[in-house]
């Protein structure tokens, strides 16, 4: 079967899909380009070695983090054929997927040109530099691009995976530029007060908290007036931990807790009441983990999801007006089980949530970031960010993300915090696979590992944290 013409085109087969790599690219600054005809040249990466006998040699190099509709991607792959005889091709391409299609049905994007009918002779390499415009109506968010080549059997074979986004063009001031708004907001020193806001220089729009055991949660004092969150008017996290200590999944799923949990929703309805802003409730958060009692292993995976179901149906009896999140640690940690196994089903969940700090692995440059994107841990489930979107998508969910910040024992990253907000930039919006809010960690702890103001040990972060947001 031959390849049809650009934007899109169908395969005969495909023998194996490499597995891909994610890769942002990043603008020096972090924010749109300033002429918006500008090139983002992005070179494909990866030495990765193809079928066939072809490998691409082309080294890792991007200049951009993201484009903006109007703007051209530009691209390059070099093809070298290591066997001893010769390969004949019928196309060499360049091309990229939009958010939501896939390597098997597309729709694909090419850019242009392609190299048609060449035959590499053993050692012979084929550079094939190309571009795009980015349409006007081109979907917004993270795209896919990669190169690609069809043997003389007509079977095309995908090489590693790169990924830019798709923004607005920025009009000036703001946020305008993203590809819809999000809610920017912080927890820990100056949230509740104001002078994180002021320090920062825009309104924090959400706040997070805890009361995650559960004497907190039978009370969520900061919600008292004069406390912390008394006056509070805007959108609030609240983290709850639903079972203490020498509590189980399995008694939960039998009712056990319910009138506990029934007191706890009733109190927070109450001590909330007629703000104006909208609570999520993050139940049970990073159970992937093993560092809280509500943690959920293996052996606890159908009784938490009962569990789970008992919970919602409270909270949606006593507390509606709630969003209940579902907030996993970025990765699963000696808990036994693919996380996605205990996702109770999106009828029973308003929100997807993700907890991502900047370790495990450490982003200190842009390769790096890109390469964490599409990561997944050790039960093939979502671990970099683009992945935890994408699940989010796949069930029809908004994503959050209630913690994240930098890793003052590892360094002080200027480059995460610009592709934190250069994704949040990309993928911002209130549907399924969007950026819903944000909350970053700025809590005094850990001898001051995490917060950037004030007394940071990232000096560097913060101001370009003051600067991006």
């Amino acid at each position: 079967m031959t390849r049809a013409s650009p934007p899109s085109f169908s395969r005969g087969q495909l023998l194996r899909l490499v597995a891909s790599t994610l890769l942002a690219f990043s603008t020096a600054c972090g924010g749109p380009l300033e002429d918006t005809s500008a090139e983002a040249l992005v070179e494909v990466t990866q030495a990765a070695e193809t079928s066939g006998a072809l490998t691409i040699t082309q080294a890792a190099k991007a200049t951009s983090t993201s484009l903006e509709r109007g703007q051209t991607l530009s691209a390059t792959v070099t093809y070298k054929n290591n066997g001893t005889t010769a390969v004949t091709t019928k196309n060499i391409v360049l091309t990229s997927r939009a958010p939501g299609g896939s390597h098997a049905n597309g729709p694909f994007y090419d850019l242009t040109p392609r190299i048609t009918g060449r035959t590499l002779q053993p050692g012979e390499s084929v550079t094939l530099t190309a571009t795009r415009t980015i349409a006007s109506t081109d979907p917004l968010g993270t795209w896919e691009l990669y190169p690609t080549w069809e043997d003389s059997s007509s079977v095309w074979r995908d090489g590693a995976s790169a990924a830019f986004t798709v923004a607005t063009p920025n009009s000036g001031g703001g946020d305008t530029g993203t590809a819809g708004p999000w809610l920017s907001g912080a927890s820990g020193v100056g949230v509740a007060s104001g002078s994180f806001a002021t320090w920062r220089g825009s309104a924090v729009k959400i706040a997070a908290t805890w009361s995650d055991n559960n004497t907190a949660a039978a009370n969520f004092w900061q919600l008292d007036s004069g406390a912390e969150f008394g006056a509070w008017q805007q959108s609030l996290d609240m983290a709850v931990g639903a079972i203490d200590s020498g509590e189980t999944w399995a008694k939960a799923a039998t009712g056990t807790y319910d009138a506990r949990w029934r007191q706890s929703l009733t109190t927070l309805k109450n001590k909330w009441g007629s703000r104006p802003g909208t609570v999520y409730i993050r139940f049970a958060h990073e159970m992937n983990g093993n560092w809280y009692p509500w943690k959920v292993t293996a052996s606890d995976a159908t009784s938490f999801i009962a569990a789970w179901k008992r919970y919602r149906a409270l909270q949606k009896e006593i507390f509606p007006a709630a969003k209940l999140v579902f907030n996993v640690n970025r990765e699963s940690v000696s808990s036994g089980i693919d996380w996605r196994k205990t996702f109770p089903g999106a009828a029973y969940v308003d929100v997807m949530g993700v907890d991502y700090y900047n370790q495990y692995p450490y982003v200190a440059d842009v390769a790096t970031w890109n390469s964490s994107l599409l990561q997944t841990d050790g039960y093939g489930a979502p671990k970099g960010l683009a992945k935890h979107l994408e699940f989010a998508k796949s069930v029809g969910l908004p994503l959050s993300i209630s913690e994240w910040s930098g890793n003052a024992d590892n360094g002080d990253s200027v480059v995460w915090i610009e592709q934190m907000h250069a994704f949040f930039k990309a993928n911002g919006g209130t549907g399924a696979g969007k950026l819903l809010y944000e909350c970053l960690f700025n809590v005094d702890r850990d001898n001051r590992r995490w917060i950037l103001n004030p007394n940071t040990r990232m000096p560097n972060s913060a101001a370009r944290y003051q600067q991006l947001f």
